[in-house]
């Protein structure tokens, strides 16, 4: 499988391009400059730099590609760095089309499943910002006749594990949390399997069980 990774060169990016090429894919990572190279090395591996929010720009990196990860997303709750979210939408919805390209995954956010409780709705108004364009990406993307799966998340953590727990159109069970590591072995998971249509799935990793004492 031919894949193509935007934000490659993030947390959540560069174990999605490790996992995709520990599956056997060739890969294409999107980055911005020159510093935001990814270490990886493998001859499977391609890097160009661009901007993933241009249309023009993916088009021709998406040429005889046979899907597009996206791990974009803001690093800060604000309406500039959020913005990102819709953006990348429009450019991918244009570009995928006309590359040929149908089979996209992109990482939102758990705060668009219904609030469980004060917390959710707390954390709601404080990302307010992230909600509304993660909202809006999904709204653009499920508009086209893609094949889209979006991976829905809360907090992610740096833990050293690849177990997650998936649920169509809600969190799994006390799913808080999901490690990046895990995020992107389901993101790769994703792309490699077939499917047809729109998938919104919560993304969570194991419930945690104390040691009895």
């Amino acid at each position: 499988m031919k894949l193509v990774i935007l934000g490659a060169n993030g947390r959540t990016g560069r174990l999605v391009l490790r996992r995709a090429l520990d599956e056997g894919a060739e890969v294409t990572a999107v980055v911005r400059s020159v510093a935001k190279w990814p270490r990886e090395t493998d001859p499977r591996l391609s890097v160009v730099i661009g901007d993933p929010c241009d249309a023009r720009f993916l088009r021709k990196v998406l040429h005889g590609q046979d899907a597009v990860i996206s791990t974009l997303g803001g690093r800060s709750p604000t309406r500039k760095a959020a913005s990102v979210y819709p953006d990348s939408a429009e450019a991918i919805a244009e570009a995928a089309w006309d590359a040929g390209v149908r089979k996209v995954a992109v990482t939102s956010t758990a705060l668009l499943f219904p609030a469980r409780g004060l917390a959710d709705r707390i954390l709601g108004l404080i990302a307010r910002p992230v909600v509304l364009a993660a909202r809006k990406m999904e709204r653009t993307l499920f508009s086209t006749g893609l094949d889209v799966v979006v991976a829905r998340c809360g907090f992610l953590t740096d833990a050293e594990t690849s177990v997650y727990r998936a649920k169509h159109d809600a969190l799994p069970e006390k799913g808080r949390s999901v490690a990046r590591k895990a995020l992107a072995h389901f993101l790769v998971d994703s792309v490699c399997r077939g499917w047809a249509g729109h998938d919104v799935v919560g993304v969570s990793g194991p419930i945690s069980r104390r040691a009895a004492p």
